[in-house]
């Protein structure tokens, strides 16, 4: 049950904001900024303390995360954002990060 609502959600999510930040995000993994790794590596510790920050409960859609291993194979349970993808991009910031 859990796999089907982090799915929900992700279809929901890209829905309603379509695959720019989706898109941001994967890019900015992918290339390694160092500004955009230090804007990740604050907001990981602010989704630390958050009660969304979960597993992915979908197997082949968890993104290791070398650079940021707090938020490796994790995801975001209110939005299904894969976090190392959210956390790189600044297109729809989470509504608890203040940087």
């Amino acid at each position: 049950m859990e796999r089907v609502s982090s799915f929900l959600k992700k279809i929901k999510t890209i829905s309603k904001n379509g695959i720019d930040p989706v898109q941001q995000g994967i890019n900015n993994f992918n290339i390694p900024d160092e500004t955009i790794q230090e804007l990740a590596k604050k907001r990981a510790e602010i989704c630390a303390g958050c009660e969304f920050m979960k597993m992915e409960p979908i197997s082949f859609l968890r993104v290791k995360d070398k650079r940021i291993p707090l938020i490796s194979e994790q995801y975001c349970g209110k939005c299904g954002c894969e976090l190392p993808y959210k956390l790189r991009q600044s297109i729809e910031k989470c509504e608890k990060w203040n940087v």
